[in-house]
């Protein structure tokens, strides 16, 4: 009996190590190594096409950076699309502000005189106290305006001073990711040679099998942009959208990035369109929205857990607690860092839980 009292408390403070060790990692220490980690994924992708160019004779020096700088020009003309489309929006929007607001003004005008109207035939106890409730209404709408305007300034000055921190991360990225390319397969030597003989045989085909998950991962993403290109092409070319296909590859990919979504673009979008007075094409883009949304939370976690071998079940839990802990990144990370602790599992290198077959 108090041996198995003591392996029940063993087993709850290696577990409470763990996710203390977890929740640090992710807390401080993945922070800090983010670029870095990045630098490393972005050689370990581009490492296919280096190692073919190095087959060819060329230096693995020279074909890291060719191909480094071939992947930096197409972020640079991806950001150079989207920056264009967004600026084109807001200057057709800052030339039909003056129209925008003459209409709004008048809006409110008729729209308080209708309420001054069913005002007075209230009960003379309450008309006092509705006329002080609208004129604090009429104040709130009439200063909207100057209430957007300062949100409007603060969002660019906290972007303005965070724009040091994103630009370090990326030139930290883009220089790591060229030196990690450079070098990938020294490094992957100098990383394996870190790793103890006994862990070595128990991880042994270990690689092969995450390759295989990230390679799933990959593809249910991938999968997820075709399906989400479908349904916005078809939406953008039923709303009359010029550029169609254009416009639904490029908020398809901004989807799968990281701390995105279709709503980046869907969501301001449609309710530019509504202020212009574009009612049909603006509901249709939210309603766009809506759909593509709930398709993608219908079968996102069916396609990842067939995709990279977890139960959807599984899937869907790593996704919602990796939304809990870590926002979209954990949404991201969660299942894949999942099937890794299920192979490890599965290889005896830890124990978190009973293999049933």
């Amino acid at each position: 009996m108090r041996q198995g009292a003591q392996r029940v408390l063993t087993a709850l403070i290696y577990g409470g190590a763990a996710l203390g060790l977890g929740w640090l990692s992710l807390r401080f220490l993945l922070p800090w190594c983010a670029p870095l980690l990045l630098s490393f994924a972005l050689a370990a992708l581009t490492e296919p096409l280096v190692r073919a160019l190095v087959r060819r004779g060329w230096r693995r020096g020279i074909a890291a950076g060719l191909v480094s700088l071939g992947l930096l020009a197409l972020l640079i003309r991806g950001l150079g699309v989207l920056i264009a489309w967004l600026l084109g929006a807001l200057s057709d929007f800052a030339d039909r502000v003056p129209a925008l607001m003459t209409g709004l003004a008048q809006g409110l005008g008729s729209l308080e005189e209708r309420m001054l109207g069913m005002i007075a035939q209230a009960p003379e106890e309450l008309e006092s106290t509705l006329r002080l409730a609208l004129d604090a209404m009429g104040q709130n709408l009439y200063g909207l305006p100057a209430v957007l305007s300062q949100w409007a300034l603060d969002a660019l000055r906290r972007l303005a001073g965070r724009s040091p921190d994103v630009l370090l991360f990326a030139v930290t990225a883009g220089i790591g990711g060229y030196f990690c390319s450079a070098s990938f397969p020294r490094l992957l030597v100098f990383l394996a040679a870190q790793v103890p003989e006994s862990w070595k045989r128990r991880l042994e085909g270990l690689g092969a099998d995450l390759k295989g998950s990230l390679g799933g991962w990959l593809r249910a993403q991938l999968i997820l942009m075709a399906i989400t290109f479908a349904e916005l092409l078809g939406a953008f070319l039923l709303l009359g959208i010029p550029d169609a296909a254009a416009m639904a590859a490029l908020t398809a990919f901004v989807d799968a990035l990281p701390l995105f979504g279709t709503g980046i673009i869907l969501a301001p979008w449609g309710l530019l369109c509504l202020l212009l007075g574009e009612v049909s094409r603006g509901l249709g883009l939210l309603i766009a929205w809506g759909v593509v949304s709930l398709v993608r939370s219908c079968i996102e976690a069916k396609l990842l857990g067939d995709q990279i071998g977890l139960h959807p079940l599984a899937s869907l839990t790593a996704m919602y607690v990796g939304w809990r802990v870590w926002s979209v990144w954990g949404m991201l990370l969660f299942p894949l860092l999942l099937v890794t602790l299920q192979q490890l599992n599965d290889r005896g290198v830890v124990r978190l839980w009973k293999r049933t077959g």
